[in-house]
């Protein structure tokens, strides 16, 4: 019998040590390839912003000449001097602009190769509007009145626009190259964790079942028995994931170092104590106390995850994000003799997608001042000419006219910008929030492009209906949600905004009779980077919507259809109302 046994030892060890050689390479090629993957990532954020810079610098060039324009149409028409400092301000500043955006294209060649031509066509916008002005200073008011007219101005901005226009073009394309970048590694960096996870999990199941096989060989051979043991401990020690190992009753038998290292505390202190007393876990949003994994599993016998958003508050107090497995320990008989548990730190991961969430706000925000400007742009313009209209009029009632329909137009704009600031004003804490006004400020950032487009938007919901929930969050889905149906709807189409109270929580709905969505794509619209919009879409809208609503523990489901009477796509929401003193969002 002991040389079987010793025969034993000899034939199976090798491949034993075998496995874990090839497993901690397994493990340690994944972790080298991950840090080159959140490398790149960092990388290709830093040249998003590189380009937004750029972007940015390019608007601002042509706002800064705007206000040369300005500046020299007020002198024109008031002769108020003050705004000649406007406008040397500005033509001052429209330089700086220039020379910022030649900084940051320095080794872009396509952008240096306009920005010659760039600097020639605003000196000579410029160049015009000053010799406006010194014919008017010199008393030929007519005759600058004249240059004005002449349109030779507005052609120059023309082509300016122009310039700029195929410069942005530029940098959105680079814009899209850097996202699919992002995307790209975020796909390989999501299947580096699950291979990871998947194998760390199947290795730990299968040595457990060396064990249970060592121990029926434990009457044969006590030093058998310590060798298996030994080798047990040395390879689940070597695990990159933590490792908690349970009897049946729950206490704890055994953990590893790297469990011990996230507990911050050692194996001795641990050992014999129930698992939810060394291993408390809680929601990350609400701060809920969790139900442990191994409860379910001791009970069921089979295997058992964590929910989404779990954290693990170690013995000092740091809240750990953490994703995990339980499975039963089964002896011979299929009788559960204890559970394994294998969680793992994700902070990594999550730093990986609020790079992603960040990519989305940069460019929400990027469309939404794009709305705003436009918004702001149209009355202010009218409110200009009407001003210059009332100043060139003789008549007492024509000027009356003109100036109330310039305060109207300013009137506008004010509008525009208290809903602006409201939708902006949010707290990140859980607070009553009334759905039908919330719904009525998000549809009004939104109101121009409707108008625009002819489009019949209706919200059904009454007027007292109200949930404690994170408004913030909130008017981000609403507004990413009305985004894209306001994408897919075509002149003339319909909105329907519907929200009702539900038991614990309230019950909204984004329907539209749009383009509806392929049913190949359906199963993918909430992936991170997935998009259909070449020329527009981040890919990240609708996978930050689903993030905000699980954050909260709501759910979300879509139906769509792309032919037939019925065309069109309703997106369903249920967001339960949380506690107002524990339901504040994590930063």
């Amino acid at each position: 019998m002991g040389g079987m046994l010793g025969l034993r030892r000899s034939d199976n060890w090798p491949s034993f040590r075998g496995v874990i050689v090839l497993v901690l390479a397994a493990l340690a090629a994944n972790g080298l390839m991950s840090y080159r993957i959140l490398r790149q990532l960092v990388s290709n954020d830093q040249l998003v912003v590189h380009t937004l810079h750029v972007i940015n610098e390019l608007d601002a060039t042509l706002s800064v000449l705007k206000d040369a324009e300005n500046g020299q149409r007020g002198y024109l028409i008031t002769g108020d001097p003050t705004y000649l400092d406007r406008y040397s301000q500005a033509a001052a500043d429209v330089s700086t602009h220039v020379d910022r955006i030649g900084r940051l294209t320095v080794d872009n060649q396509y952008q240096q190769s306009h920005i010659p031509a760039l600097r020639e066509l605003i000196q000579q916008r410029l160049g015009i509007s000053q010799r406006s002005i010194e014919l008017e200073q010199g008393g030929n008011a007519k005759e600058a009145r004249r240059l004005v007219a002449s349109n030779l101005g507005r052609q120059k901005m023309d082509q300016i626009r122009q310039l700029v226009a195929d410069m942005r073009a530029h940098e959105d394309q680079l814009l899209k190259e850097g996202t699919e970048a992002s995307r790209r590694g975020v796909q390989i960096a999501g299947f580096a964790f699950t291979l990871a996870s998947l194998v760390a999990v199947l290795f730990v199941l299968a040595f457990f079942r060396e064990a249970r096989r060592e121990m029926r060989q434990r009457e044969r051979t006590a030093e058998a028995l310590r060798e298996r043991e030994t080798w047990l401990h040395t390879t689940l020690h070597s695990i990159g994931d933590a490792v908690i190992a349970t009897n049946e009753k729950g206490e704890v038998k055994f953990i590893n170092e790297v469990a011990a290292r996230l507990l911050r505390c050692g194996s001795p202190d641990v050992e014999g104590k129930p698992l939810p007393q060394i291993f408390p876990i809680f929601n990350e949003i609400t701060g809920v106390p969790a139900e442990n994994p191994v409860t379910s599993v001791i009970q069921t016998a089979s295997v058992s995850r964590l929910s989404n958003h779990t954290v693990l508050r170690n013995h000092h107090g740091e809240n750990i994000p953490i994703e995990d497995s339980a499975a039963p320990i089964l002896d011979r008989n299929g009788n559960v003799t204890g559970a394994v548990l294998v969680f793992r730190d994700v902070s990594h991961q999550r730093k990986v997608e609020e790079v992603a969430r960040t990519s989305e706000k940069l460019a929400a925000t990027g469309r939404l001042a794009a709305t705003i400007a436009h918004e702001i742009n149209n009355p202010l313009e009218a409110a200009i000419n009407l001003v210059f209209l009332a100043q060139e009029s003789g008549s007492t009632d024509e000027i009356k006219r003109y100036l109330a329909s310039a305060d109207h137009e300013l009137a506008r704009m004010a509008h525009v910008t208290r809903k602006t600031l409201a939708f902006n004003r949010s707290s990140s804490a859980a607070t009553p929030t009334n759905l039908r006004h919330l719904l009525e400020e998000v549809r009004g950032i939104y109101d121009g492009r409707i108008k625009s487009q002819a489009i019949g938007v209706e919200i059904d919901c009454p007027f007292d209906l109200e949930i404690t929930t994170i408004k913030g969050d909130l008017q981000q889905i609403a507004s990413n949600l009305i985004a894209n149906a306001l994408d897919a709807l075509e002149p003339g189409g319909h909105l329907t905004l519907k929200a009702s109270g539900e038991p614990s929580g309230a019950k909204l709905e984004v329907e539209d009779n749009g383009s509806g969505i392929p049913v190949e794509n359906l199963d993918r619209i909430f992936e991170p980077f997935f998009t259909t919009k070449k020329d527009t879409g981040t890919g990240l809208g609708l996978w930050v919507v689903r993030d905000l609503v699980d954050q909260q523990g709501g759910t979300i489901s879509v139906i769509s259809s792309t032919n037939g009477t019925r065309r069109g796509t309703r997106f369903s929401l249920f967001l339960p109302s949380l506690q107002p003193e524990t339901a504040t969002k994590a930063s």
